[in-house]
């Protein structure tokens, strides 16, 4: 079953539980390494929701929460100054 995008409800939702989060990972001048984007991997795997805050320009910024979701299949649900939040359903226990 492919994932239906978000609704706009859905990642207002998300947001506010979002912002109580504390940033699983910091993102740094080195940008989306490979091994940046298996630690997001991974924190999706495990949280569904996660927070990433970004220590770079306001453009980089930009285009790591539009790469991030292009490359994991997750969705960017919002973010406020130089944090993301993104959200990958879990997946189902098999």
């Amino acid at each position: 079953m492919e994932n239906e995008p978000l609704t706009s409800a859905e990642k207002k939702e998300l947001r506010g539980i979002g912002q109580r989060l504390k940033p699983h990972l910091h993102i740094g001048k080195q940008g989306l390494s490979e091994t940046v984007l298996a630690e997001i991997e991974v924190a999706l795997t495990k949280n569904g929701l996660i927070k990433i805050r970004f220590e770079a320009e306001r453009a980089a910024i930009k285009t790591y929460c539009a790469e991030i979701p292009a490359k994991l299949g997750c969705e960017y649900v919002g973010g406020v100054g130089k944090t993301g939040i993104f959200f990958r359903d879990m997946p189902a226990e098999a």
